[in-house]
């Protein structure tokens, strides 16, 4: 077979979400650095790409032939993806290859510290995992980066449907590259305008041409390169079902950033990116963005679609086998602890000796970890319900609805295959505004007394805005197949509506008032 066409494309992309392309290296400060090229600057390998697009198509016929095959009867690659490079301060200039960047001022500064999220593993108790050390963090690319990179491929005539097919695909709203696409991250949005294609027909005169083009990614185009067409629209997409929803804060919400600043110990999580108003990337160091991790939505509607789904199918907690514990928390532990270490035989007589007013620190203080005594109570609690049978608590990953919505993690030990998440939603960006925020004052309340600890006052910021969130998913068609895909489909759409009604809070603090939402009226 001859293949006398060569169909290219140049396509610019920008960074609807923040990307986490990682180069699988851990930073001193980070434990997960982004991919960076020769000048430092973040890009997007073209394996990355490849693998990516290739993914987009996993049971058509015609992907081998295009992408190459291994075997015996295996073949080479028709297709050819460049790597992405980052668009420049002008607007323009893809830079690419060795340049003299100067990563400390203006405009490339951005990229020597990027942004950073923080993330923690949870149990299905909705708590941290600190046994097995759920925290970490991770570098990102900013929101709003544009980059620029190229398809080729060698083929003739017959190939122009599924080329048409190809680039279609690198616009559709589940092309996501990079890690964390089941977290928010990775949404690429094709800049049309920018975005130009062409076939070269060898034998009609184009060889000249085609040669005299070269591989750089700032080659100028001419009048024969068309804008690009695409089919696909955020609301369209094959193979997926779509849900909208437009929330409104009811009072005070809470996405922390884990820290705080002068005013309180916790604040916000905000964040800035690029934007292109001018023409040129612009990222205004006065302007930032509330952030509404997708992470803390996905999290809140696992939990509550277990929950419902365990409704529909009848599974309760005496079907997962009972729990015999036996632990007694006895307080004349604590007292008994306290006489073995405040012997009063052997206080000294002054009143004013330094055991004395260690004893009295020790009784306003006092709790039931004095002893250790609260810490083994937990540790024997968690010991009971991890020694029951493995699979039988429908909770976390042992719930057939949250594997098989939001994936569950492969386990090389008992030989289980994992399963990437079906569950698709971005990061929410709100403008942010200083005046919206509201200090709170807490206090740490002493288990044993219930009353204030001394020297525990703490403050966090709240925050509150009559701005409309708008929330979009899409979740795979086949979550919703097979034996049990009808009740998953409930289970998940009660969570939705759990969460329009007000019943399903969000973010930190849930428990005292903060992160009650509703569906934004007409």
């Amino acid at each position: 077979m001859e293949f006398t066409q060569r169909y290219i494309a140049r396509i610019t992309v920008e960074a609807d979400t923040p990307i986490a392309v990682g180069s699988g290296e851990k930073g001193v400060i980070v434990d997960r650095l982004i991919a960076k090229d020769a000048n430092g600057l973040p890009y997007i390998p073209g394996t990355s790409l490849t693998g990516v697009l290739r993914h987009s198509f996993p049971n058509d016929s015609w992907v081998n032939d295009i992408f190459g095959s291994d075997g015996e009867d295996g073949k080479g690659s028709r297709l050819i993806i460049s790597s992405a490079h980052i668009i420049g301060e002008d607007g323009k200039t893809v830079i690419e290859g060795l340049q003299n960047v100067d990563l400390s001022s203006g405009f490339y500064s951005y990229f020597s510290r990027l942004p950073e999220r923080d993330h923690v593993r949870m149990t299905d108790k909705g708590a941290a995992d600190t046994k097995g050390h759920g925290k970490f963090d991770e570098e990102l690319v900013h929101k709003g980066t544009r980059f620029v990179f190229e398809l080729e491929l060698i083929g003739n005539n017959d190939d122009s449907e599924n080329w048409a097919k190809l680039l279609n695909a690198i616009s559709s709203p589940a092309f996501r590259i990079g890690a964390g696409t089941r977290k928010g991250f990775g949404k690429l949005k094709i800049i049309s305008k920018q975005s130009k294609s062409r076939v070269f027909d060898l034998s009609q005169g184009d060889l000249k041409n085609y040669l005299a083009k070269t591989s750089s990614l700032n080659y100028p185009l001419d009048d024969k390169w068309k804008v690009l067409s695409l089919n696909y629209t955020d609301n369209k997409m094959a193979g997926w079902e779509s849900y909208e929803i437009n929330l409104q804060a009811k009072d005070f919400f809470l996405f922390s950033a884990g820290f705080g600043d002068e005013d309180a110990d916790n604040k916000s999580k905000t964040e800035k990116y690029f934007t292109w108003d001018s023409g040129k990337p612009e990222l205004k160091e006065s302007q930032d963005y509330l952030l509404i991790p997708a992470t803390s939505i996905k999290g809140a509607l696992a939990h509550r679609t277990a929950f419902h789904y365990n409704t529909l199918k009848g599974m309760t907690i005496d079907q997962a086998g009972a729990i015999n514990f036996s632990a007694d928390l006895k307080i004349e532990e604590v007292l008994n602890q306290l006489a073995k270490d405040f012997d009063l035989d052997t206080l000294p007589d002054d009143s004013n000796a330094i055991e004395w007013n260690q004893m009295k620190e020790k009784l306003q203080n006092l709790d039931l970890n004095y002893a250790g005594l609260f810490e083994n109570f937990q540790s024997d609690l968690n010991e009971e319900i991890d020694g029951m049978k493995d699979g039988t608590l429908p909770v976390g990953e042992n719930n057939e609805a949250v594997k098989q919505l939001f994936g569950f993690a492969k386990n090389t030990e008992g030989k289980r295959e994992g399963l990437r998440g079906r569950v698709i939603m971005d990061d929410i960006y709100l403008p942010f505004n200083n005046g919206n925020e509201k200090v709170f004052n807490h206090t740490k309340i002493d288990r044993f007394t219930n009353g204030t600890i001394d020297g525990a006052l703490f403050q966090e910021k709240a925050y509150s805005t009559n701005e409309i969130i708008p929330l979009k998913i899409w979740v795979e068609q086949t979550a919703f197949t097979g034996v049990n895909g009808d009740e998953m489909k409930q289970a998940f759409e009660k969570a939705l509506d759990d969460l329009k009604t007000g019943k399903l809070p969000l973010g930190g603090n849930s428990a005292k008032g903060h992160g009650i939402f509703e569906e934004a009226k007409n």
